[in-house]
C-alpha cells in the first residue's frame, strides 16, 4: 500500500490519541480557574513552557487541585507524544506515575477527580505503548478504561467524561472481531453508535472544551465513514482557521487534509502554522509536508524537508520511511548516486511499529525496481493531482508482468475514483481483481473494499454489503488487519 492510501488516520501514532487528553474539569475542590484555563491553553497550543510557568504557582498554592495536576500530567504526556525522545522517556513516565499516585490518595470524590484519575491513566498507557511496552500499556489503558466508566455511572451528564469515553467505545468497536472478543471478556465493550452519540453530545453543548470534542468527533467520523471525508476536513480546516496560534490544531488540520488529498490546502496550513521558540520542536510536521512536496513533484523541497525532519527528530519512528522516500525523491530526481545512498538506510536505521517504517522495510526486502509510471501516478493521485497523474499513467508501456498489470489496473481505478468518473472506477477495480487472481497481492482486497463503498454512495446496500464479505475474504495479503478492519466498519455502519 502507498504512503498516504489508507484512510486511517495513523501516518502519526499521536493523532488519534491527543485529543481523548484534553477535557479538563470544574467545581468544588478541584477547580479550574483562570490560572489553570490559561495554562491549559497554553498547554494544548504547544507552548509547553509557558504552560508550566503559569501552572507552577497554583500547583505550589493548591496542590490537592487535580485539574492542576491533570495539565502538568498532560504537558508531559504532550511532550513526549509529540517527539517521541527515549531519553526523556523514564523521567516523563515517572513524574505521570508520581501524579496518579498523587489523584488516587486525595480525599475529594468528585466527577473532576474520578475523570482526572481517568486521564492520568490513559495517558500512562498511551506513553508505553508508543515507547513498545504493549502489554504493560494495555494494562494501564483497561484501567483507565474501567475508571471512565465508573465515572460516566456516577454522573452521567459529565460531558468531558462522556467525549473521552465516546472516543475509546468508537475505537474499540472498530477493531476486528477477533480482537474485540478478547476485550469484551476483560471489560472494555466497545460500540461505535454509542460511542459517537456521546461524542456528538460533547461537541454540541456548550462547554469549555466543545472545540476539542468537534475535533474528535470529525476525526473518528472519518474513520468510521469514509464518506463523511469532506465534512471532517472542512471542520478541521475551519477550527485551525479559528485558532491560528494553536500548533496542535494546525496539525491535526494539516494531517485531515493530506489524508483526504488536499495538498494544496493542506501546504497552506503548513506555510501558515505559527513558530517561535515558544512552541515545542514538532519535526514531524516536516515530514508531513515532505510528502505534499513529494506528491506535487517538488522533488528539491521535499528533500529539504525530510532532511530537516531527521536533524531534529529524537525517536525511531519514521527513519526508514524518510530514508524511503528521500530514496524516491531523488530516484524521480534522476540522481540515482544520491538514491542509493538511502536505499542502503532503510534497513539500517529505525523500527517497523508504524505502517510507514513497515512499508519501507518491505520495499527494500522484495528488492523490486519501481516501475516510474505507476510511482509517479501513485504519489500524483494521493496528492489529488488527478488529472495529472492519468496523463502519466497513460503514457506507460504495456506492463511487463502480472504484478505491473495489476497495479495499472488498481492505481487507474483510483484516479478515475477521485475524479469522481464512478463508472470507470468501477469497470477497474473489477480489472484489478481479475487481474490480481490466485495472488497475495493487496489489489483486489482494496478494490473490493472500494467497490463496497461506492455501491453504498450509490445505495445499493446489499451489493455493498456482498464487495464488503468479499473484502474480507481474501487471505494472506499484507495489509489483511487494515483492510478487514475497514471492511468491518463498513458492515456495522449497515
Amino acid at each position: 500500500m502507498n504512503i498516504s492510501e489508507k484512510r486511517m488516520a495513523f501516518a502519526h501514532p499521536f493523532f488519534l490519541l491527543w485529543a481523548l487528553l484534553l477535557s479538563l474539569p470544574a467545581g468544588a475542590g478541584s477547580v479550574f480557574n483562570p490560572a489553570v484555563k490559561e495554562a491549559y491553553t497554553e498547554t494544548i497550543s504547544l507552548r509547553i513552557g509557558e504552560g508550566r510557568r503559569l501552572l507552577a504557582r497554583e500547583l505550589q498554592e493548591n496542590p490537592s487541585n487535580a485539574v492542576a495536576l491533570l495539565v502538568a500530567n498532560q504537558q508531559d504526556f504532550l511532550t513526549w507524544a509529540v517527539q517521541q525522545n527515549p531519553t526523556t522517556y523514564t523521567g516523563i513516565l515517572a513524574r505521570q506515575e508520581k501524579r496518579l499516585q498523587q489523584l488516587s490518595s486525595l480525599k475529594e470524590r468528585s466527577a473532576w477527580v474520578g475523570y482526572s484519575i481517568a486521564e492520568v491513566k490513559l495517558q500512562i498507557g498511551l506513553s508505553k505503548l508508543l515507547y513498545g511496552s504493549k502489554l504493560a500499556a494495555a494494562w494501564d489503558i483497561r484501567q483507565a478504561y474501567l475508571q471512565y466508566a465508573e465515572n460516566a455511572r456516577r454522573y452521567p451528564q459529565f460531558l468531558p467524561n462522556r467525549k473521552t469515553l465516546g472516543a475509546l467505545q468508537v475505537l474499540i468497536g472498530s477493531v476486528p472481531e477477533s480482537y474485540r472478543v478478547f476485550l469484551n471478556i476483560i471489560g472494555m465493550q466497545g460500540d461505535i453508535k454509542t460511542g459517537m452519540a456521546n461524542l456528538h453530545a460533547a461537541s454540541s453543548q456548550t462547554n469549555p472544551f466543545q472545540e476539542e470534542a468537534q475535533l474528535l468527533h470529525a476525526l473518528l467520523s472519518h474513520l468510521v465513514n469514509p464518506d463523511t471525508d469532506e465534512n471532517s476536513a472542512e471542520s478541521l480546516y475551519l477550527l485551525s482557521k479559528a485558532n491560528p496560534d494553536n500548533l496542535l490544531f494546525q496539525f491535526v488540520a494539516i494531517h485531515i487534509l493530506k489524508k483526504t488529498k488536499k495538498s494544496d490546502l493542506a501546504l497552506q496550513v503548513y506555510q501558515r502554522r505559527p513558530v517561535g521558540q515558544q512552541y515545542i520542536a514538532f519535526p514531524y510536521l516536516h515530514h508531513m509536508a515532505g510528502d505534499l512536496y513529494l506528491y506535487k513533484g517538488d522533488f528539491e523541497r521535499s528533500v529539504k524537508l525530510y532532511q530537516l525532519f531527521l536533524s531534529q527528530h529524537k525517536g525511531l519512528h519514521y527513519l526508514k520511511a524518510s530514508h524511503f522516500k528521500l530514496y524516491l525523491a531523488y530516484w524521480l530526481n534522476q540522481e540515482h548516486n544520491k538514491a542509493e545512498q538511502h536505499y542502503r538506510k532503510i534497513s539500517e536505521l529505525g523500527q517497523t511499529d508504524m505502517e510507514e517504517d513497515a512499508y519501507a522495510a518491505r520495499f527494500v526486502k522484495d528488492q523490486e525496481a519501481p516501475n516510474r509510471y505507476l510511482m509517479l501516478a501513485r504519489l500524483q493521485s494521493d496528492g489529488g493531482y488527478y488529472k495529472e497523474a492519468l496523463t502519466v499513467i497513460n503514457r506507460m508501456p504495456q506492463a511487463s508482468s502480472l504484478t505491473e498489470k495489476a497495479e495499472y489496473l488498481y492505481r487507474k481505478a483510483r484516479i478515475y475514483h477521485g475524479m469522481d468518473n464512478l463508472l470507470q472506477a468501477k469497470r477497474f477495480y473489477e480489472q484489478a481483481i481479475e487481474a490480481s487472481r490466485n495472488t497475495s497481492l493487496y489489489y483486489a482486497p482494496y478494490s473490493a473494499l472500494q467497490l463496497g463503498y461506492i455501491c453504498l454512495e450509490q445505495g445499493q446496500r446489499e451489493i455493498a454489503k456482498a464487495w464488503f464479505d468479499r473484502a474480507l475474504s481474501y487471505k494472506g495479503h499484507e495489509y489483511k488487519n487494515s483492510i478487514d478492519s475497514k471492511a468491518k466498519l463498513a458492515l456495522q455502519a449497515l
